[in-house]
């Protein structure tokens, strides 16, 4: 049972790391149940019980501290929270418990060796539970997961509140014996009874086992102001009396609250596991919408780049010009050599551009047409992200993701130099390879280099009007250029190798941008394994 308890804690505590700060409170809490109380107490069935007083701020429990430990120990005033570190006290050369021992070299602990104090048990005057120092609050939650036995101290006007009662059910579903001290209460005894019966009926309606309930009238203070007197507090000293001199009860309270315990893991272990499911799936279902949305307009582009309407009409009227459209036209079925001289001809008549600025140009409209859809998709991806759980306080906490990366143009810019360099690499393997093209090499990479792109880049589908002159007019001259100078079919082969590289880089840069919502979110992509090991634990368990 202990390697899986370990196990178990080592897996809350892998949940605890992943959920944040918000939602790893009921993972931290089991946790330290496990470490601090199971652990030990089943090590040693023997170590002095661990009796955490816990109660609201201003109700009494650092005076019911004092009387019990016969001298002002804790300190009580007017300024709250009083109770900052916890007070301990002990009985000298009595061992300590783990979890007083870890808290005394946290600095969370002051441990106060009397010879007075009862043997067998280890009192510990806890902070406010409600104090307005989380760190306060998140000790005393810390001591209750620890406790043998727990005194809630508590007023007749604050026994109903509703943050003590989040506490109470806590130590009633890890089934911890509770005491419960009733402070100031009317002189009436009428009153008092009803006080006494209103709150054991809420211990009921909140499922809390009713355990004993001692009754302080008000004004029941020693000389000193700071401890309550002992008279009053009888009923309590009475129970701890007899778990000193009583072997077997003190035995029996610790069984009893270990049985309890380890019946109670189960259910909080599935609560957890429930919620990781529910993050999951509702993770599974942001990350389906953002890859649904990039998809979209990642079609979009690939369409844009099937039909060249990315292209502006200018980028593709000046490689028309430049290589000569119309005589190119009229000499094609000549052969290459008359395309060369044609294309030779319009150098010499002083062309208005130059290859490298045309291909610049068209790769500049890419990159534009890129950032532009991706700015839409992650427009679109946040917009209906910030309407979902998760998704919402992703988005609040990575405004940026309302358009894409900043640096994505940059990125693509890069890619699309290195796509545009192995065209004419490839041009130059494909010439090596075709004997007696030498004449076409005379034409230079750059000029069949910038064809080679603009014929990935212009088909006709899908244009209308003057667009289709254009494109149909610059991807005539394309292809009958390369096909003249490697083969139809080693263009038709070439063209669909240069795309698919493009695809590639354009889908990996979406890919990227998309990537950026996944890894804002809060909730671990791991999260269903950690459920699933967390089950077969419980399984080992014997649950």
């Amino acid at each position: 049972m202990r390697d899986e308890l370990l196990q178990l804690a080592a897996l809350l505590g892998r949940r605890a790391e992943t959920a944040g700060p918000e939602r790893s409170g009921d993972a931290l809490r089991l946790k330290g149940h496990i470490e601090e109380f199971l652990l030990p107490r089943l090590s040693d069935l023997e170590a002095p019980l661990v009796v955490v007083i816990l109660g609201s701020t201003g109700s009494g429990k650092s005076s019911l501290f004092n009387a019990l430990a016969g001298e002002n120990l804790s300190a009580v005033g007017v300024l709250r929270p009083t109770t900052r570190v916890a007070q301990v006290l002990a009985r000298p050369g009595q061992p300590l418990p783990d979890v007083v021992a870890t808290l005394r070299d946290q600095g969370l602990a002051n441990v106060i060796e009397r010879p007075s104090a009862r043997r067998h048990l280890v009192i510990v005057d806890s902070p406010d539970f409600d104090s307005i120092e989380a760190a306060n609050r998140a000790l005393a939650r810390r001591l209750l997961e620890a406790a043998d036995l727990v005194v809630f101290v508590t007023t007749d006007t604050r026994y109903a509140d509703e943050v003590p009662w989040d506490l109470l059910r806590r130590a009633g579903e890890r089934g911890v014996p509770l005491l419960t001290m009733i402070n100031r209460l009317p002189n009436d005894p009428a009153d008092r009874d009803a006080v006494v019966a209103d709150y054991r009926r809420l211990l009921v309606s909140h499922g809390v086992e009713t355990g004993e309930v001692t009754g302080v009238e008000m004004g029941h203070l020693d000389e000193t102001g700071q401890a309550i007197a002992r008279s009053a507090i009888a009923p309590v000293e009475r129970a701890f009396d007899h778990l000193v001199e009583d072997a077997a009860a003190r035995r029996q309270l610790i069984e009893q609250s270990l049985e309890a315990a380890l019946g109670a893991i189960p259910a909080q272990v599935a609560r957890i596991v429930q919620t990781i499911e529910t993050e999951a799936a509702t993770r599974s279902d942001l990350v389906e919408l953002a890859r649904r949305n990039y998809k979209i307009h990642k079609a979009e582009i690939a369409g844009q780049i099937d039909r060249g309407s990315f292209l502006r009409s200018e980028v593709l009227r000046e490689w028309q010009d430049f290589v000569g459209a119309s005589k190119v036209a009229r000499v094609i079925a000549e052969g290459v050599g008359k395309v060369a001289a044609t294309i030779r001809s319009a150098f010499q008549s002083g062309p208005s551009v130059s290859p490298g600025e045309v291909q610049e140009s068209a790769l500049s409209d890419l990159t534009e047409l890129v950032i532009s859809e991706t700015d839409q998709a992650a427009s679109s991806t946040a917009s209906a992200w910030s309407e979902r759980p998760f998704g919402e306080e992703a988005i609040v906490s990575h405004p940026g993701l309302w358009a894409a990366s900043a640096d994505l143009g940059e990125r693509f810019e890069k890619r699309l130099e290195g796509w545009a360099a192995r065209i004419g690499s490839d041009i130059m393997e494909m010439g090596e390879q075709r004997r007696g093209l030498a004449r076409a090499a005379s034409l230079g990479v750059n000029v069949v280099g910038t064809g080679a792109i603009l014929a990935v880049f212009v088909h006709t589908g899908g244009l209308t009007g003057a667009e289709v002159g254009i494109a149909a007019a610059t991807a005539a001259i394309n292809q009958a250029l390369l096909d003249a100078l490697f083969g139809e079919a080693n263009v038709a082969r070439f063209v669909e190798d240069a795309r698919h590289r493009l695809d590639v880089i354009i889908e990996a840069e979406l890919t990227a941008d998309r990537q950026r919502f996944e890894k804002a979110l809060s909730i671990d992509a791991a999260s269903t394994e950690l459920a699933a090991e967390m089950d077969a634990t419980l399984e080992r368990l014997g649950r």
